[in-house]
C-alpha cells in the first residue's frame, strides 16, 4: 500500500512538473536586435526596393519554414514573426505590386516575443520601405523582405517620412538621391 501511495504521489509530481514546462501561452522573452545602419547613400543604392507603401494586413507566423507552430521546446528557437503585406503606393525603385515583409516579434497563437529595434505598423499606415531582396541558401529570392529597422521611415506630413537614425526625407528628395545613386553605379 505504502509503495501504491508513493507511486501516485511520484506520478503527480512527474505530471506537475511536465505541466509547468510546457510553453503553452507562454511570454518567449525578449530578442535584441543589432542591424547593421549603413549611411544614407549606401541605403538608397543598396535597396533593391524603395517604395512608398500602405499596410493592408498584419499577422503573427512562427519563424518555422512553413510557418506552423513547432512542437515541444523547439517553440523557443523557431521565434515568432509579424508578417506584414503592403500595397505599394509608389514604387521609386524596382518593380512589385504587393509587398510582404517579416519583422521578428509578434503574437500568434497565444504566444509573444518581443523584439527591440524593430519596426510595428498597423493596417492603414503609410510607409517608406527600403528592402533588400531576401534569398535562401541556394541564392533563389524569397517572395518576402526582412523588414530592417533602419531602412523603414513613417510618415510624417504629406510625402516626408522620417525615422531615428536618418532623420526627415522629403519624397522630392529621395527621387534626386536614386537618380544620383544609379548614375554613380553606372
Amino acid at each position: 500500500m505504502l509503495a501504491i501511495s508513493i507511486l501516485i504521489i511520484a506520478s503527480v509530481v512527474v505530471y506537475m512538473f511536465y505541466e509547468s514546462q510546457k510553453p503553452e501561452n507562454k511570454n518567449l522573452g525578449e530578442v535584441l536586435i543589432n542591424w547593421y545602419i549603413p549611411d544614407y547613400d549606401k541605403l538608397v543604392s543598396d535597396s533593391d526596393l524603395i517604395a512608398v507603401a500602405t499596410v493592408t494586413s498584419k499577422k503573427g507566423i512562427w519563424g518555422t519554414d512553413d510557418g506552423e507552430k513547432p512542437s515541444g521546446f523547439d517553440i523557443y528557437k523557431s521565434g515568432i514573426y509579424t508578417e506584414y503585406t503592403f500595397q505599394p503606393d509608389d514604387v521609386l525603385k524596382g518593380n512589385t505590386t504587393t509587398i510582404i515583409g517579416r519583422a521578428q516579434g509578434g503574437e500568434v497563437d497565444g504566444y509573444t516575443l518581443k523584439a527591440t529595434q524593430t519596426s510595428s505598423f498597423e493596417v492603414g499606415d503609410q510607409v517608406l520601405l527600403f528592402l533588400t531582396n531576401n534569398k535562401d541558401a541556394d541564392g533563389n529570392r524569397i517572395l518576402w523582405y526582412y523588414i530592417n529597422w533602419p531602412g523603414v521611415f513613417t510618415e510624417r506630413d504629406n510625402s516626408v517620412f522620417t525615422n531615428d537614425v536618418y532623420g526627415n526625407i522629403s519624397l522630392e528628395q529621395l527621387k534626386k538621391d536614386i537618380v544620383d545613386s544609379e548614375s554613380a553605379n553606372i
